[in-house]
């Protein structure tokens, strides 16, 4: 972890340096624009990122309650078709009410 640290720790001399480095760029003109445009390419970056993230995160959203939607439904017509079971209905009868074939109604209550 020490050798974390002596990679990050920056000495007062570097620090002095960069100070220099800075005062130099914000003095020339050229340098000063073309770090300020750097910086707006930067920043314009990040807010796409930004804006790209929050529009998969409302779609994986949206996609998740409709695959919920989905599933809540197919939940519900097996728990359906098991009481027209219990009550002593066929699965000849069932099919033929939901409109679905015997095979389809074995398959829903084996989901």
């Amino acid at each position: 972890m020490v050798h974390e640290f002596e990679g990050i720790a920056m000495t007062e001399q570097e620090i002095f340096e960069a100070l220099e480095e800075w005062q130099s760029l914000s003095v020339d003109p050229e340098n000063r624009y073309a770090y300020e445009m750097r910086l707006k390419w930067l920043l314009d970056q990040l807010s796409n990122i930004r804006r790209s993230w929050e529009e998969g995160l409302k779609e994986g959203l949206k996609q998740g309650r409709i695959e919920g939607l989905k599933e809540g439904m197919k939940q519900k017509e097996s728990e359906m078709i098991q009481k027209m079971l219990e009550k002593g209905m066929s699965v000849a009868e069932i099919a033929n009410i939901l409109d679905m074939t015997e095979e389809e109604v074995h398959e829903k209550l084996n989901d």
